[in-house]
């Protein structure tokens, strides 16, 4: 268990990493994006900038996976899954012609959705626990409204999307501290309800 434990702890650190990068990325090169001469630069930076977190992320969350091994199936197929969506977004976002920071917010809020799925999935299982099961509800509510954001937010000028990640990242960060130092996480792979 304490394996476990520390398996998840080294993805969120690494994604805690990744997204407080990407906010100080973004606040050093936001006053770029007002200089319409700068903008397209400044936006193909950000465009770039997620994607190598993306692929980043899920490598590590490939390789997580393979650490999890068949003795925990539901880990193993969750990461694998995760780490080729978030590979997959890294190279379309790499590879692909139409590079816009509109596109950028599609493809992240997918990833939103899916985090604020997680957590009110866990909230179900916190019964025992008030206040962890109410700050999950309420984190994974934000999370989906954030995802719906970033949907809405696709149709945006290149600076407030930019702005918007922006957000969206510290909001995530601000969610994600306090799992990184929860003592005990539960183990999902006792729960006998379907993913």
């Amino acid at each position: 268990m304490h394996y476990e434990l520390r398996l998840h702890r080294l993805l969120l650190s690494i994604l805690i990493t990744l997204l407080t990068i990407f906010v100080f990325f973004l606040f050093y090169i936001g006053s770029n994006i007002a200089d319409e001469r700068i903008e397209a630069t400044a936006s193909l930076a950000i465009v770039l900038a997620v994607a190598t977190a993306f692929a980043y992320m899920g490598t590590a969350e490939g390789i997580v996976a393979l650490y999890f091994g068949f003795k925990h199936p539901r880990e193993l197929f969750s990461y694998l899954l995760l780490g080729l969506l978030s590979v997959s977004a890294g190279l379309y976002l790499a590879l692909s012609r139409d590079q816009s920071l509109q596109i950028v917010a599609l493809i992240v809020a997918p990833h939103a959705f899916l985090f604020g799925l997680a957590e009110l999935r866990i909230a179900q299982y916190m019964d025992k626990h008030p206040k962890q099961r109410g700050a999950l509800i309420l984190c994974g509510t934000c999370e989906l409204l954030l995802g719906a954001a970033l949907i809405w937010g696709s149709r945006l000028s290149n600076g407030h999307v930019a702005t918007l990640l922006g957000y969206v990242a510290l909001l995530t960060i601000l969610q994600l501290l306090p799992l990184l130092f929860y003592k005990r996480i539960p183990d999902l792979t006792r729960l006998e309800a379907p993913l």
